[in-house]
């Protein structure tokens, strides 16, 4: 009997925990979102309104979100776009960048899917 309890008492608990954690990664703007381009540290969208069909165009600046560390892109931290040139799209979600490395003389070329902490919030770009 402790074995079903225990065993019952686990498969909630995992399941809880799944629907906590994909309500709270949501991201993927890229979905609902069109004609994304990157300036500098700026993100642009037309990007649907809740209603699913109103376009509404949005911008957020991604610096206060993405760090540059040792050369390669990261959500810990912020102010990317002080070490890093050459910043745009490949594809429509993930950004791009030639970034310096911790040494200031070498750069790196990295990625971050923006999908992973970008999001559409009725026609608005949001961080989550």
């Amino acid at each position: 009997m402790l074995k079903i309890f225990a065993a019952f008492f686990c498969a909630i608990f995992l399941s809880f925990n799944l629907v906590i954690n994909n309500a709270w990664a949501t991201g993927q703007f890229s979905q609902t979102c069109e004609n994304i381009s990157v300036n500098g540290s700026t993100l642009t969208a037309t990007c649907e309104k809740a209603d699913g069909y109103t376009p509404s165009t949005t911008s957020i600046n991604l610096n206060p979100y993405i760090a540059n560390l040792d050369g390669t892109l990261s959500w810990d931290g912020e102010q990317f776009a002080q070490t890093c040139e050459n910043v745009g799209l490949a594809g429509a979600s993930r950004l791009r960048a030639e970034c310096e490395r911790a040494d200031g003389q070498t750069y790196l070329g990295t990625y971050i899917d923006l999908n992973e902490h970008i999001t559409n919030i009725d026609g608005t770009l949001k961080f989550e």
